[in-house]
């Protein structure tokens, strides 16, 4: 329609709303009040929208979406279907029970517990307990017992002391000389007096499986929980560390000693696969991911690319 004839329109549409607005007023003026109240509530409301769609005529009400509303996007809080990978999960459980490493110089500068609450000789979770030693101005604390020393089985070198976690402590009172007094915070064994206490360290990240980028030649050297045997979803240790270029994460092939004898005859298989989720300077711990038969110490752990070689 052209411009001219839409504002032709308008024109006379304003001189009808006039009109009513004259006519209404006079008649309202003769009717009760509320009646007259909703009347001129009711002719607003029209003669509004009677103008509003005067204006979508002549063009002047115009509406556009920015460019920018669309880069905005808003959530709103909702549970995410869907679950972790079962590795994941069997990661962050043999990392909750793996033992910790200890050197000859964290084993130096461990403080000692030396005394439990009320002469008990068991604490747990909420005592207080005391260590002596220096603090080298550390706060918090694991509690740990060295359980296990570790050597290669080749070189026979000392490669550390396995220490089982027992809970966890935070300085309380830093004493006068060196017994200091500490709060339990978690626990998970008994803690005795002679139990060992180290500075906490931070939380080992979430473990994805990669291919080594070298060859691997590793021996088992310990079973987490004291087992004689190993099978899936199991963690073990290995005689190969950060010095020999391990890194949290490798996928390694298991060989069992049976399989061993009988790779001279036969081409040799996988035993199982092992997942590396907290590595050390000398040593390294994994998962046992998939086994086809009972591991055990002294079992072979390389990189599955490497073709295997019995010695």
């Amino acid at each position: 329609m052209p411009v001219q004839g839409i504002v032709g329109r308008i024109d006379v549409c304003c001189l009808y709303v006039n009109k009513i607005k004259h006519v209404s007023t006079c008649r309202f003026g003769q009717l009760p009040r509320f009646v007259a109240f909703w009347a001129r509530f009711l002719k607003n409301f029209i003669i509004a929208a009677v103008l509003l769609l005067l204006s979508g005529l002549s063009c002047a009400v115009q509406v556009a979406v920015s460019e920018d509303d669309d880069a905005g996007v808003r959530l709103a809080p909702a549970m995410r279907p869907g679950v972790l990978p079962q590795h994941v999960q069997r990661t962050r459980q043999a990392i909750a029970i793996a033992p910790l490493l200890i050197n000859a110089a964290q084993l130096a500068q461990a403080l000692r517990i030396v005394a439990m609450p009320d002469r008990r000789t068991l604490a747990g979770k909420g005592d207080r307990i005391v260590g002596e030693g220096n603090l080298h101005g550390v706060a918090e604390f694991r509690v740990v017992r060295p359980s296990l020393k570790l050597h290669d089985p080749l070189s026979g070198e000392h490669l550390g002391d396995e220490a089982v976690v027992l809970g966890k402590a935070v300085l309380q009172r830093e004493g006068a000389d060196s017994a200091h007094s500490f709060f339990v915070t978690s626990s998970t064994q008994e803690i005795m007096q002679g139990d060992l206490l180290i500075p906490d360290v931070a939380p080992t990240k979430d473990s994805t499986a990669t291919r080594p980028g070298a060859a691997v030649d590793a021996q088992i050297i310990s079973i987490v929980g004291g087992a004689a045997h190993a099978a899936q979803h199991q963690a073990v240790g290995i005689n190969k560390g950060a010095r020999d270029h391990i890194a949290a994460g490798m996928s390694l092939g298991l060989i069992a000693k049976n399989t061993q004898q009988q790779a001279t005859r036969s081409p040799v298989s996988e035993s199982g696969r092992l997942l590396i989720f907290r590595v050390y300077d000398s040593v390294s711990y994994g998962l046992i991911t998939e086994s086809v038969e009972a591991l055990q110490v002294g079992d072979k752990a390389f990189a599955p690319f490497m073709e295997y070689t019995p010695h």
